[in-house]
């Protein structure tokens, strides 16, 4: 049964960062865990994603969410869920915001309506200052962007056209005195417009996630983990595994090519690592450190 909470700008469970934007909803309808531990990232872009962005997103968010970063988007196509898909393949915490109704019948799109029920169930939130069977309207998606910001700490353009919901988000970000990041791309793709266009206008640019944690003065644990898995006595073929993973989590298939290892071999291998604490089963056929 969908639990679904009305939390009143009044009540002592309302986020305090969203109290501060300039325009805060009265009320917003919760599923799940709202309360954000660390800081909140929002995580923002095109719902047409380029092979580059449907790359650079998994890559650069399973990195912060492994280092305590709560990942904040809008459970849109593209960006949005792949954002959100990274954060729980590493265990991490995320949380959407809808321009629609929470409850189920309302998700929207409903093609996500699985991912939205796995995000409260790992431990998430969805949000939204709609209630139950509102059904997504056009001019929902504007206003929903500022409780995006206004849940995060900063705000990550990854890749945006030059009139997209993302550029919206960040000049949110700007006038809430919130961190704008963004991912450069190719002057040549029209999906590079955004994030180049903030970079231009002050935006720090973003070329691995370290970017964004060194902004707060966190340390990335995982370039630690792997630092420390250095200094192990590990064979030529587990070697060969940590490097393709050390950046980010990969798939099976990808590892085999990678590695240029035998699948038999490789499926023993991985078991192994498994076993010696050196990599982690994601799921899916999916491994990181």
């Amino acid at each position: 049964m969908e639990k679904i909470r009305k939390i009143t700008i009044k009540d002592k469970d309302y986020p305090k960062t969203l109290k501060q934007i300039a325009a805060p909803p009265k009320q917003i309808y919760v599923r799940g865990n709202i309360n954000i531990e660390h800081l909140g990232i929002g995580v923002v872009g095109s719902r047409l994603p380029s092979s580059y962005g449907k790359q650079v997103t998994p890559k650069l968010t399973e990195e912060l969410a492994r280092n305590g970063l709560t990942i904040i988007s809008g459970l849109a196509l593209g960006i949005d869920a792949l954002a959100h898909e990274a954060a729980l393949r590493v265990g991490g915490k995320t949380i959407a915001v809808l321009g629609s109704g929470i409850d189920d019948k309302s998700i929207y799109p409903a093609v996500n309506k699985n991912l939205a029920n796995r995000i409260v169930e790992s431990g998430g939130a969805l949000v939204s200052e709609y209630e139950a069977g509102t059904k997504p309207e056009r001019y929902h998606f504007p206003a929903r962007n500022r409780i995006i910001v206004g849940l995060s700490k900063g705000v990550v353009v990854i890749e945006a056209k030059e009139k997209s919901g993302a550029l919206i988000t960040s000049k949110l970000a700007v006038e809430n005195n919130r961190d704008v990041f963004a991912v450069p791309g190719p002057i040549t793709s029209q999906y590079s417009y955004g994030p180049n266009s903030l970079i231009r206008a002050g935006a720090k640019p973003v070329l691995d996630a370290n970017d964004i944690l060194e902004e707060y003065g966190m340390v990335n644990q995982n370039r630690s983990d792997i630092k420390n898995l250095n200094n192990l006595s590990l064979s030529a073929e587990e070697k060969i595994i940590v490097n393709i993973l050390k950046d980010s989590s990969a798939h099976i298939d990808e590892i085999i090519i990678r590695s240029n290892i035998n699948t038999s071999s490789l499926n023993g291998l991985l078991i192994m690592m498994e076993i010696k604490g050196l990599i982690k089963n994601l799921g899916e056929g999916i491994y990181g450190l």
